[in-house]
């Protein structure tokens, strides 16, 4: 059994150029990384085109690509991105190509339904997660909204970002209704608590250690702590250690360090009391680098780069996909 757990579909945004502006946004720090942009001030249009990354954006995937695009693998995750606006744009999920039979104009109020709608496409592929921001029309609706997309659209779990909608995972009036409804429901919950490289992002309320009342409030709730927390590797791994229905996605992480380092930090983790059960493999696709075919591969050939004992290849396919079946597929 082969899961990605953590991929994307469709759209960001029905403007073409707010996108472009997304995406490049999103590539800045990798261009710069790798020499390919000045470090010390914004790029010129010129270095932009030359960088080889000028057009890279948010792109349209539809169906037939991720599939395509996740050869070998059994199951997608596919999570939705619920509503928010960004510097006057009102993004989220959409279907800006015509690739679902949701109908109307592209409109990320209608997020989940179109997640709902790809993973009709392919039921036996795709597991739909749905998204929901509680400041955005407030908790109540937020929580209505869910119940909706669990009972109503099939979906079978939430993902959540905190840190680019404003609110903090611990705000006990904004977060915790939605946690409890979850709960209710019986889905997991993924949570972006990490770092991102967005400007207007904000860092504070990414920190996973904000999720530490969460585990204590909702003991029975699967919670998925999303990109190992980067940067915040180890205080991430602690949650798992703490509580028994943490886990975490590798993604990002995942594409930030060397086969070698991950071998390492692999290694490293059952003596830190984290189980390698606690681990899901992650894409992030089809972000920037996050090609979900390389990056598995990357992960079962660790013991290439082994300067001890090997990781048992039990534990290696548990991480690519038996792990997150053993959480995913039996609730």
């Amino acid at each position: 059994m082969q899961i990605d757990v953590h991929s994307h579909i469709l759209a960001l945004s029905a403007n073409p150029q707010f996108t472009a502006a997304y995406g490049r946004e999103g590539s800045l720090c990798i261009c710069r990384a790798q020499g390919h942009l000045p470090s010390h001030r914004m790029p010129t249009e010129e270095e932009w085109r030359t960088s080889g990354l000028a057009d890279e954006t948010w792109p349209t995937i539809g169906a037939e690509q991720s599939l395509a695009d996740h050869a070998g693998f059994d199951k997608i995750v596919l999570l939705a991105v619920s509503p928010q606006y960004l510097d006057g744009e009102l993004i989220g999920t959409v279907d800006n190509a015509g690739l679902t039979d949701v109908p109307g104009p592209p409109d990320p109020l209608k997020c989940n339904d179109y997640v709902a709608a790809v993973v009709r496409q392919a039921p036996e592929r795709f597991i739909g997660f749905a998204s929901v921001n509680p400041l955005f029309e407030g908790p109540d609706r937020a929580v209505a909204e869910l119940e909706r997309s669990v009972t109503e659209l099939g979906l079978t779990g939430v993902k959540l970002y905190p840190m680019y909608q404003g609110w903090s995972a611990d705000d006990r009036e904004v977060a915790f209704p939605v946690f409890a409804k979850a709960a209710d429901l019986g889905i997991p919950v993924m949570v972006h608590q990490a770092g991102s490289t967005r400007i207007d992002a904000r860092l504070a309320l990414g920190r996973p250690a904000l999720l530490d009342d969460v585990g204590r409030e909702f003991r029975d709730l699967v919670v998925i702590v999303a990109h190992c927390g980067i940067p915040w590797v180890e205080e991430a791994m602690f949650l798992l250690t703490k509580h028994p229905n943490f886990y975490a996605d590798l993604s990002y992480h995942i594409a930030t360090v060397s086969r070698q380092r991950l071998y390492t930090w692999l290694s490293s983790l059952e003596e830190y009391f984290v189980p390698l059960e606690k681990l899901f493999f992650g894409s992030d696709y089809p972000g920037f680098l996050y090609d979900p075919v390389a990056l598995r591969d990357k992960l079962l050939g660790v013991n290439s780069d082994a300067t001890g004992d090997p990781i048992p290849q039990a534990k290696l396919d548990g991480l690519v996909g038996g792990n997150a079946a053993a959480v995913l597929l039996s609730r």
